[in-house]
């Protein structure tokens, strides 16, 4: 008589089990990179803010300076 018993659906279940937890790992590693993504994003945008305002305070001051030369 065999010592092992074998449930109906088990290896399925197993298997299953098995797809859900790589289907989980590449749902983590999507977010990993989505997270890196958006840390550069922001980076790019403060750098560009930056820029504009030194672009805005000069163009300002420029135009300061045309208006007091005016007749």
């Amino acid at each position: 008589m065999s010592q092992y018993v074998t449930l109906l659906g088990a290896e399925e279940v197993s298997r299953a089990a098995g797809r859900m937890q790589s289907a989980a790992d590449q749902m983590s590693s999507a977010a990993s990179n989505l997270d890196s993504i958006l840390e550069r994003h922001q980076r790019f945008l403060d750098d560009w803010l930056i820029r504009l305002d030194g672009t805005l305070t000069d163009r300002t001051s420029d135009l300061g300076v045309t208006l007091r030369n005016l007749p």
